[in-house]
């Protein structure tokens, strides 16, 4: 499957973060906003994939992203992705041991 552009669709995983959960998301459908292509170590080139309703983050398509989207498709349906922060102290403490 080719990398997709910006405003095409895509699924998303879910994620929960256990010490820095205002960062925790809903997965589901997403559209793209942007795309980079990026060097690895080995020579070879990854398409990174950025999404509206997670602006900042980037993931990876080959490897990660394009193999898992038919069964984000069954898992999330129609199910939009979006932020769905965790803002409970207990969660957004960092690492134990962690200095700030």
């Amino acid at each position: 499957m080719a990398p997709p552009k910006p405003g095409e669709r895509i699924y998303i995983e879910g994620t929960i973060y256990l010490h820095h959960g205002a960062d925790d998301f809903q997965g589901g459908i997403c559209t793209v906003k942007a795309t980079r292509t990026q060097m690895q170590a080995s020579g070879g080139e990854i398409t990174l994939v950025e999404v509206e309703e997670d602006p900042g983050t980037w993931s990876r398509w080959e490897g990660y992203l394009e193999p898992k989207q038919e069964e984000w498709k069954r898992k999330y349906g129609g199910q939009k992705g979006r932020l769905k922060p965790d803002l409970r102290p207990e969660f957004n403490d960092g690492w134990p041991g962690d200095s700030e």
